[in-house]
């Protein structure tokens, strides 16, 4: 592969309006360096972010 492997998505659902997505790892990388930034990232730390549909920072990361 030219440009390496493909990046991991991880499954993401907003728990007000239950909208799911995937998010791409560099989203995710750069949420868990700015907790490491700030001195709130812990072992096994997944970020919340933002839900597109109803505007609230309520995704969280889906194991499922």
């Amino acid at each position: 592969m030219p440009f390496g492997p493909p990046p991991v998505e991880y499954n993401y659902r907003c728990s007000h309006c239950q909208h799911e997505m995937k998010i791409n790892e560099a989203i995710i990388d750069v949420e868990i360096a700015m907790a490491e930034f700030e001195g709130r990232n812990i072992k096994g730390f997944m970020p919340v972010l933002g839900c597109p549909n109803c505007n609230r920072e309520t995704m969280k990361f889906a194991a499922d």
